[in-house]
């Protein structure tokens, strides 16, 4: 089974085995309960052992096939196919489902998914999923904001206040009074 789980990884078909049903040994008995189902299972598709580290190509070429990369502290970064850019990508902390984006030209987009309540962005295989054809860029719209009195302005941020920022999308509840 470890050489078709091998195989199919290398393809970009792991986690279609998975959904269709494939079942996988852990390497230790206590790695279920330690939530590692996700480390083993990668272990296995890059022919890493349990103890071994990932195989770093495997991931990147993955990534590269899937337009997006991830810097060093895990942030994701998308790559628009149309516009050739490259755009950080962050949840908002409020609104399920959504997810900000900011372009390199510090202007800030957003996209609200009506499926899908929580994205996982430390996953992969998920990013590869909802990203990897790009047709997320025609989604994106964006972020308006308005000044008292004024006219819409397109929200800009240095990318240091993106990555600071809890909520775009929703103000922040007042202060509880005592």
């Amino acid at each position: 089974m470890s050489l078709l789980v091998r195989a199919a990884c290398h393809s970009g078909l792991k986690w279609h085995l998975l959904e269709a049903g494939y079942n996988f040994q852990f390497s230790s008995a206590g790695s279920a309960s330690k939530g590692s189902l996700h480390s083993a299972i990668r272990a296995l598709c890059t022919s890493a052992g349990p103890d071994e580290p990932e195989d770093v190509a495997a991931m990147r070429q993955y990534r590269d096939s899937k337009s997006f990369r991830r810097r060093f502290d895990g942030r994701v970064l998308l790559h628009g196919k149309e516009s050739n850019t490259w755009m950080e990508a962050k949840l908002d902390g409020y609104v399920e489902g959504s997810l900000l984006l900011l372009g390199q030209d510090g202007l800030v987009y957003y996209l609200v998914s009506e499926d899908l309540k929580q994205i996982d962005l430390s996953n992969d295989q998920l990013v590869g999923q909802l990203f990897g054809e790009g047709s997320w860029e025609k989604l994106m719209q964006p972020l308006y904001t308005q000044p008292a009195g004024g006219e819409l302005k397109h929200v800009r941020m240095t990318p240091q206040q993106f990555r600071s920022i809890f909520t775009v999308l929703r103000e922040a509840p007042p202060p509880a009074q005592p």
